[in-house]
């Protein structure tokens, strides 16, 4: 049952005390009777702003907020003109009860829900030519299905391959597929001799406004059904010059549908969370998601490899960027390792020099020449997608 917060009525309304004592006991006859009619026909007493609120709309001299404003001013043209008026009021900031929070509501305060999210997930218009749909935050993820093409069109999928095979065949260095995470899944390190794939980066760097300049880039094959990628932070996370051109990441599938999946890296609570990557399809995720949650793209079981069809591959294109339009919010988290704990601590002396050039680092002078391991990881240790 829920029972109503009496709101006791300011001075200002010209009542007295023994007002305020005949309004309470009216309330509470009010309610009797309506409990004994199980709640029929109750009505909630209207609420009363503090007293800094005045009859002008103004409180403490500042003006009402710009929600209510807009409400009040500019109601919907295209509405029916018979629309029953609200039962609440036209006020939005006279709408809801005193009550603060219920049985099964964690709070009535709409104020509690405008805080930031752990992620949020945003939707992307394949027909725009850029992001539209709200500013880009560092928490979002975007889907964006179809932007290069019908999700049943799987004809860049053969002819990204196609081309990559043209450049090995032509012994372009870099062109060459490498095993990598430990044998995954394999990628090739210098796909720039694909038309194709320069295209496909151009459009994500339109669509999303990354600076082209400096970006880095990465293309990966999962051969058949039986590749996929572990969970890992991309470098940007714990590399500090890397963090400062790297605000997004951003993905495109071609080819056979996989799971992006998610998980939160800072407790003990296994929280995942799972994401379609149908082909044709992108993605992208802001910085602070690289930070709080790792990543990777889902195995899949024997009956699912089975279903698939075994032979089915995928290729995945990633850019890393610095992304213009991203609004920056307060209480970010630091960078991994920033505290001087967990594994990607300076004192574990991690050599974050961004030697790798796909990854849009700058060499340093002098500097070793980088080894690939099976692993999947470079001589400085940089995990890459």
């Amino acid at each position: 049952m829920e029972i109503l917060e009496e709101v006791p009525v300011g001075k200002e309304d010209g009542n007295t005390t023994s007002d305020n004592a005949v309004t309470t006991s009216n309330q509470k006859k009010g309610r009797k009777q309506n409990n004994n009619n199980n709640n029929n026909n109750r009505r909630r007493q209207p609420n009363k702003k503090p007293s800094d609120r005045t009859s002008n709309g103004k409180a403490n001299g500042k003006t009402k907020t710009s929600a209510a404003a807009i409400v009040n001013s500019k109601p919907d043209e295209n509405l029916c003109s018979n629309v029953a008026p609200d039962p609440r009021g036209e006020d939005p900031e006279q709408r809801m009860t005193k009550k603060t929070a219920g049985r099964n509501s964690e709070s009535f305060d709409p104020k509690s829900t405008v805080v930031r999210p752990a992620l949020r997930v945003q939707i992307g218009s394949p027909t725009a030519k850029c992001y539209n749909r709200f500013p880009l935050k560092h928490d979002d993820v975007v889907i964006v299905p179809e932007l290069f093409g019908p999700e049943d069109d799987w004809s860049l999928y053969y002819k990204l391959v196609e081309e990559m095979t043209d450049l090995q065949q032509q012994n372009v260095k870099g062109s060459e597929w490498i095993s990598w995470h430990e044998g995954a899944h394999l990628v090739a390190k210098n796909p720039s001799g694909s038309k194709t794939f320069q295209e496909i980066i151009d459009k994500l760097c339109d669509y999303f406004q990354i600076q082209k300049k400096g970006v880095g880039t990465r293309f990966n094959w999962y051969k058949d059904s039986s590749d996929w990628k572990p969970f890992h932070h991309d470098s940007a996370a714990f590399n500090p010059s890397r963090a400062k051109t790297q605000n997004i990441t951003v993905g495109v599938s071609f080819g056979d549908f996989r799971e992006l999946a998610f998980l939160r890296a800072d407790d003990t609570s296994d929280c995942r969370l799972y994401f379609p990557q149908p082909n044709n399809g992108v993605f992208s995720f802001g910085r602070d998601v690289n930070i709080r949650w790792k990543h990777g793209i889902n195995s899949l079981s024997n009956e699912e490899q089975v279903a698939h069809g075994i032979n089915k591959g995928r290729v995945s294109i990633i850019l890393w960027g610095l992304a213009s339009n991203i609004k920056e919010e307060a209480n970010s988290p630091s960078l991994l390792g920033a505290d001087g704990k967990g594994p990607h601590a300076a004192k574990n002396n991690h050599k974050y020099h961004g030697n790798n050039k796909n990854r849009g680092g700058r060499r340093k002078p002098q500097q070793k020449k980088s080894t690939t391991t099976t692993s999947g990881k470079n001589a400085d240790g940089n995990n890459s997608k």
